[in-house]
């Protein structure tokens, strides 16, 4: 799994205005429906509204395991991880939109409204004829100090690198200036910078060259993400 694939998941994510989500009823069976997501934005969660009468909310109440995919074209984004119920007001009302009170009348405040939060655990893609299949934990182990995830770096088996954390910000082409400013610095990965990005990482990111992410910025959003993860435990 590289950092390109993970941001072409994200942006087929937040273009989508319909996901299909599965849930397992009270038989055991997976029931699969199409839900809007609101406000997607990334692999690691997904907010969904639904009423305390659905189908939906009937099967949570038996098991809380699910999944959610996004499609594209020829691309999927498959999620798979627990499913919470929010039904605290403050919850309700940051997740409100307007057009949800074709269904609930007395909107935020009904007491039939609530909140679908999706938390993924693994992840299995389909994008661009490239497949990829791994756990959220795994990408969220920090991997080198600009974003990039050696574990999917073709360099790492035909020139024996173990990356710039191994290697104290020399992998084997050189010293790489992203990695030494990152460590004069004293952080772990540019994801706690408070200047994230600067131009040293923005070129190697969002540059012309053939080693730049593409989709621009891919490493810069991993970078974000470990930094989220870390302030999180």
């Amino acid at each position: 799994m590289n950092a390109n694939i993970f941001e072409k998941a994200n942006q087929i994510i937040r273009g989508c205005d319909t996901a299909y989500i599965g849930l397992i009823d009270h038989e055991g069976y997976p029931v699969v429906s199409t839900i809007a997501p609101i406000d997607p934005n990334n692999i690691f969660e997904a907010y969904f509204s639904t009423g305390i009468h659905s189908s939906k909310f009937k099967c949570l109440q038996g098991s809380n395991r699910g999944s959610v995919c996004y499609h594209k074209g020829d691309d999927n984004v498959t999620l798979v991880g627990d499913v919470e119920v929010l039904n605290d007001q403050p919850a309700k009302t940051k997740y409100w939109q307007e057009e949800f009170r074709e269904f609930f009348p007395l909107g935020d405040t009904d007491p039939a409204y609530c909140i679908l939060k999706f938390t993924t655990h693994r992840v299995q893609l389909w994008i661009e004829n490239e497949t990829a299949v791994f756990s959220v934990n795994n990408l969220l182990a920090v991997q080198s100090r600009c974003g990039l995830l050696c574990d999917g770096c073709a360099f790492k088996q035909s020139h024996g690198c173990e990356g710039c954390v191994a290697l104290n910000g020399k992998p084997f082409w050189g010293e790489c200036p992203v990695a030494k400013c990152c460590q004069d610095k004293g952080y772990t990965h540019c994801g706690e910078c408070p200047d994230i990005p600067c131009e040293t990482l923005r070129e190697f990111s969002c540059g012309e060259s053939e080693h730049s992410d593409k989709p621009a910025g891919a490493r810069i959003e991993i970078c974000q993400a470990w930094n989220k993860s870390i302030s999180q435990s």
